[in-house]
Order: C-alpha cells, then structure tokens, then sequence
C-alpha cells in the first residue's frame, strides 16, 4: 500500500481541496459504484490538473496508481484493504482528524452514486453507515495514550470492515482471482 505523505504531497502539489485520508476514503465510495479516476479527480479539484503538464505527470500517475491499487484491494477475496492515514510517528490528533475526513471522504463518495443505491442497503448495511457518519465526528483533541491508541486501532479497523462490508452489498466481488499491484 502506497504511505500517507507522498500522496497527500502530490495532493498539496496539485492544489487539491481534500486530503489524502479523505481522497482515499471518496475513492473507496465511488469504487462502490464502478466510478472512475477521472470522476475521482473531479471530485478531489476545483480544477482537475492538466494531464499534459509535465510538472503534475509523477503526481497524477502516483494518484492512478493510489486509485487502482484502491479498487484491487477493496475487492480482494482476502480483505487487503487498508486505510491510507498518517503513521503511528504523527500527532494522535492529525490521526484523529485524518480518520474522521476518510469517512468523511468514503461517505461524499457514496453519496455521488445516488440516495436511491443506498436505500436498498440492508439494516447491517445501514448501520455501518451510521457507524462511518459517527467517526466522521470524531473530536481531534484527544490527547494520546496506551488505551487511546487501543481504541483508534479498533475504529480504523471497524472502518475497514465497515467498507468492506458495503461494499460487499453495493458491488458484489466478483470470484475471479485478483492481484494486489506492487
């Protein structure tokens, strides 16, 4: 899986309008719907960067790459997915926060495919929604500690199998063997 700070470093580069937990997490929720790069791009910029421009080309083929690795471990048959946040060496309030945006990111995501793919979740479905919206509250000013850091591990695992399971409900992994790109 790609790290937080050169993605979140192309983002800033290219004047992006959200972060990298958050680019990640509307990823996952277009994925969901079968959604492209170029509608992921719409939605992480004012103004999509110029594919053209040599200056933004190593970032733009960094985010492709983030995107597809995205889609391959959201839908492999061995649960691969993993949440692009901040390393553990970071502030616990930055993780916090990043934790928070990637709902945040996952349920813009999701809303962009429509009210009417959602309504037709189950009531498990419905409740990981809720979960997700509730963790995209989180406050950033927690201080961090041993039990902290226990709890954070276990909501950025109950995200991961939160978006796991929606997407299992939203778009059906197909049982073809899939590869992670390395």
């Amino acid at each position: 899986m790609q790290e937080y700070e050169p993605i979140q470093a192309c983002l800033l580069r290219l004047g992006a309008n959200i972060d990298a937990a958050e680019a990640q997490g509307l990823a996952c929720g277009l994925l969901m719907g079968n959604e492209g790069f170029e509608l992921w791009l719409r939605h992480s910029f004012d103004q999509p960067p110029d594919e053209r421009d040599l200056n933004a080309r190593d970032c733009l083929d960094r985010l492709r790459r983030l995107y597809e690795e995205t889609r391959v471990r959201l839908n492999a048959e061995d649960f691969a997915l993993e949440l692009l946040l901040p390393g553990e060496d970071e502030d616990f309030s930055a993780r916090l926060m990043a934790l928070a945006d990637w709902c945040q990111g996952l349920l813009y995501g999701l809303g962009v495919l429509g009210e009417q793919r959602l309504k037709a979740l189950s009531e498990q479905g419905r409740e990981c929604m809720s979960d997700l919206l509730e963790i995209g509250k989180l406050p950033h000013d927690e201080e961090a500690s041993d039990e902290n850091e226990g709890l954070f591990a276990e909501l950025v695992e109950h995200v991961r199998l939160c978006v796991i399971y929606l997407n299992e409900e939203l778009n059906p992994v197909s049982p073809t063997a899939q590869q992670v790109p390395h």
